[in-house]
């Protein structure tokens, strides 16, 4: 996992830095990573006219950094114009690269080469963006490497002005900041790419940690056991589907479909009857489980929460409930029990507050997040949630004393003792409807698996397991969108068809 640090965090970190090391060491450290990234971004689309890159140069030492970088790239031939952007430069970042044969100019006197660019790096502000600041256009296919920060990007809060500089790129210097994984970000930054430059921050706590595709692969394997081989379906995961309405029959359907295609030992389906017939016919794997049913599980459950005694191993309750019909009274049931549960859409309304001894995972986006809190007696409105999406998280984490899932373009996840995580591979085709119900599912077969919660035998699951299967969720969720999109336009149904290649690839 990448540990993400407040913007305050990083400047006292850099500062003491320089204070050992020097500001031109630092600097000409973090112009050899933009360079060595800007290469690689050549590299990646060869073309039959020689490379060209242009340099946006502000003050500070953001400027300083470009300027350095733009040098490096001049010593390996390849030709670059530096555009001043604003009233002064950092003078011996100037004089390095005049000195390596590069030429500076003022942004308006050169604008026009911005055209015939093959790579523009944004190097203006940096951290010392402020909102309002001015900002240049560049033409509408300009490939950017963004040093830093993007400019127009407030790297405290994610917040991005009209026309930021959105990259294909980041390169950020000293630690992973938490405004580049909030609100517009995600949508301006491109790939991110974290150069350390060995800042030492052993003595600091992360605001949170950030978890990409090589930590959930990692953490999968972690958590796997042994035992896998030769087990059987029982102990595979029996996950119970609390689920469907006559007004939303197709939710129930398609977790119970993601479900199944992630490989789930058994689905038991407790929905609806007129429900249960379509379920029989579009999941025909799935086996119905009545009032009594789950009674007779729980009673099993207590004995044996995971393993060969339990007949259902963890719980997906919500999706297309009908919130305006009482839920089934075994619900309440299900919600008092020791069994890990995924609560997701209508059934966030429902679920108890205050102390439960159920691991359970909730997962709300910001509308859902707010009457969560509402519930709990915190107002709070959806635009000051994505001002400050892990404070109120962890208002409602804390609430229900149960992990909670933030869907969105960042996705957070955060456990009752406070404890956090984030997610930002999210890939904007899963905004559309029936993704979440997916999730749902792929939640569901994780926290049945008795091999990754590590509950055979045990009372309970740990929240800190709970948080990082939620988190390899959200990574799994996510991955499955981009591939989904490489073949045409995304769907919840053309998510499941490609489950079984993804979940693959995650070594299931």
């Amino acid at each position: 996992m990448i540990s993400v640090y407040s913007v305050a965090q990083i400047r006292g970190v850099e500062a003491q830095e320089i204070s050992k090391r020097g500001e031109a060491t630092l600097m000409k450290q973090a112009a050899s990573e933009l360079a060595s990234s800007a290469t690689k971004m050549l590299a990646e689309t060869p073309g039959t006219e020689p490379d060209f890159v242009v340099g946006l140069i502000g003050p500070g030492n953001n400027g300083g950094d470009g300027l350095y970088a733009l040098a490096e790239l001049q010593q390996q031939n390849i030709s670059t114009l530096a555009l001043q952007y604003g009233e002064q430069v950092h003078a011996e970042a100037v004089a390095a690269y005049t000195q390596a044969g590069g030429t500076l100019t003022d942004f308006a006197d050169g604008q026009s080469e911005l055209a015939n660019a093959s790579l523009v790096i944004d190097a203006i502000y940096g951290l010392g963006y402020r909102t309002g600041s001015p900002l240049p256009t560049l033409p509408a296919r300009a490939r950017v490497l963004a040093c830093d920060v993007p400019s127009g990007l407030n790297p405290e809060t994610g917040e991005a002005e009209d026309n930021v500089l959105r990259a294909e790129r980041t390169v950020t210097f000293g630690g992973l900041k938490s405004g580049l994984l909030t609100l517009d970000a995600p949508l301006v930054t491109g790939e991110i790419s974290v150069a350390d430059l060995d800042f030492d921050f052993s003595s600091i706590a992360p605001a949170t940690s950030l978890v990409d595709e090589a930590a959930a692969r990692e953490l999968l394997d972690q958590h796997r056991s042994w035992r896998d081989a030769g087990r059987h379906k029982y102990q595979r995961g029996v996950l119970g589907l609390i689920a469907g309405s006559e007004l939303y029959p197709g939710a129930a359907q398609l977790t119970a479909k993601a479900a199944v295609s992630c490989g789930v030992g058994m689905l038991r389906t407790h929905v609806p009857e007129a429900v249960q017939s379509l379920i029989a016919v579009s999941v025909p794997e799935s086996v119905p489980l009545d009032d009594d049913q789950i009674k007779e599980a729980l009673s099993s459950s207590r004995r044996h929460l995971h393993g060969k005694g339990a007949k259902i191993s963890a719980w997906a309750i919500g999706p297309g409930l009908d919130g305006r019909t009482p839920p089934t009274g075994a619900i309440a049931e299900v919600f008092a029990s020791r069994q890990p549960a995924v609560i997701d859409a209508s059934g966030l309304e429902v679920v108890p507050t205050g102390p439960s001894e159920q691991p359970r995972v909730l997962t709300p986006h910001a509308k859902e997040l707010q009457m969560l809190l509402g519930r709990a007696g915190v107002k709070v409105t959806p635009d000051e949630i994505s001002q400050d999406p892990v404070r109120w998280t962890r208002w409602a984490a804390l609430s229900y004393n149960a992990v909670v899932l933030l869907k969105g373009p960042t996705t957070y996840i955060v456990a009752p003792n406070g404890s956090s995580l984030v997610v930002s591979n999210s890939a904007p085709e899963l905004a559309t409807a029936g993704s979440g119900d997916v999730l749902t599912g792929i939640l569901g077969y994780l926290l049945s698996d008795s091999s990754l919660t590590g509950t055979q035998g045990a009372r309970t699951v740990p929240n800190r397991r709970i948080m990082e299967l939620a988190a390899c969720a959200a990574v799994i969720h996510g991955n499955l969108g981009r591939v989904t999109a490489q073949d045409g336009t995304v769907s919840a149904s053309r998510l499941i068809e490609n489950l079984p290649k993804v979940m693959k690839s995650f070594g299931f």
